[in-house]
């Protein structure tokens, strides 16, 4: 959701422009109060200062618009220590969030949104801050304050397609944060059904949160999939356990490919990397799997040498999935170049990538892996077809 920047003053002329007959009855506006101070300079003449809280507001406006976050937050501060009544303690507080946001100064931005609430409850601010308070405290793990935070706007009747679908996809992501799967998956799919079946004269517009409620359910796929370990015991055991794998993982893949189609750089550099990931981790699972016992008793020197060939053999059959994750990786790289945005992802692909190539190049020679194996067998059913 993208939020403008409150406006200290609204006039509405426009609405009353073609009125000629003066009010009936006089128009009040009540003062800002004035706070005068005195000190001495360095000559020892005394100085005299006077502003109010709307001169606060405004210099704080001034260095926010050219990048000074630091000197407008006390100014800021100053507004709600210095004027509680005032009508811009409701604004300041909000802006000085915006503020500490921007400079990655999470508590303090969730300490100026609290107050805002706090303080200010009756604002018309209200509903707009609620939205950064559940992005900050996502930001510091506090899903469960950030639950609440969604929870109370989606009580709300006023949001519009793209808020309303903001506040789902916060909770799913709060419910992923806290480690329930199930509770993140449901709210990522009532996101996702939302904007889907919304008339086309009421769209959700922003993709940033439809790719973010995809991303969590694509997690909560690809997390099943990490939990599923292979036994101990034969092929018969460990099969179920690959092939359940298995199917997770291309239904991991299948939403990631869905956020990265709503084209929002970050979601969209996540997603590559965790395709590569889940080939990654898939490799490491299979390749450090209990080996399967022999058919027949060996010794301890045959053993070894049963255990080394199988772990040979076996590398060479997933040596594709290697190549896979580096594919993927190398495909987001691109990606992010070409849009030029830089996301906290892209150094993670970068490092993994340059890990994946080098174990490629550790792995054992030979023409075997998984894509020969399924051409093989696509030929042979072809042929069985044929006659």
């Amino acid at each position: 959701m993208t939020l403008a920047r409150l406006v200290p003053l609204v006039v509405l002329a426009a609405a009353c422009a073609g009125r000629q007959t003066p009010p009936t009855t006089p128009q009040v506006r009540e003062l800002e109060a004035m706070r005068i101070t005195a000190e001495r300079n360095e000559d020892g003449d005394l100085e005299m200062a006077a502003y109010d809280a709307e001169m606060l507001f405004r210099e704080g406006n001034r260095r926010l618009d050219t990048g000074r976050c630091d000197e407008a937050v006390p100014l800021y501060d100053k507004v709600a220590d210095e004027f509680p009544s005032s009508r811009f303690v409701s604004p300041a507080l909000y802006n000085a969030g915006l503020c500490l946001m921007e400079g990655d100064d999470l508590p303090g931005a969730s300490a100026r949104f609290e107050r805002l609430l706090r303080e200010v409850p009756g604002s018309g601010d209200t509903q707009h801050t609620r939205f950064q308070l559940a992005a900050v405290y996502l930001g510091l793990e506090r899903w469960d304050d950030a639950l609440e935070q969604a929870t109370i706007l989606l009580d709300e009747d006023d949001l519009s397609p793209d808020e309303r679908v903001e506040a789902i996809a916060r909770a799913a992501q709060a419910h992923l944060g806290a480690g329930r799967r199930d509770e993140a998956a449901e709210r990522a799919r009532t996101a996702l059904a939302y904007a889907r079946t919304r008339p086309d004269d009421d769209r959700v517009q922003q993709v940033y949160m439809l790719a973010a409620a995809n991303y969590v359910y694509a997690e909560t796929l690809r997390l099943r999939a990490e939990e599923i370990a292979l036994p101990e015991g034969g092929v018969a055991v460990q099969r179920p356990a690959l092939e359940r794998r298995a199917q997770l993982i291309l239904a991991a893949q299948r939403e990631y490919f869905d956020t990265m189609r709503h084209t929002h750089p970050h979601w969209a550099a996540a997603a590559g990397y965790r395709i590569g990931e889940m080939y990654d981790d898939f490799w490491g699972a299979i390749t450090s799997a209990p080996v399967p016992p022999p058919q027949s008793q060996l010794n301890a020197e045959e053993r070894q040498i049963y255990d080394d060939e199988y772990r040979s053999s076996l590398a060479r059959l997933v040596k594709p999935l290697i190549r896979h994750s580096i594919r993927y990786w190398e495909l987001t790289l691109m990606m992010v170049e070409r849009t030029g945005v830089e996301t906290e992802w892209t150094e993670r692909i970068r490092s993994d990538l340059e890990r994946a190539r080098e174990r490629l190049l550790d792995q054992p020679a030979g023409p075997e892996g998984i894509d020969r194996v399924d051409r093989t067998q696509s030929s042979e059913n072809a042929g069985d077809s044929a006659r």
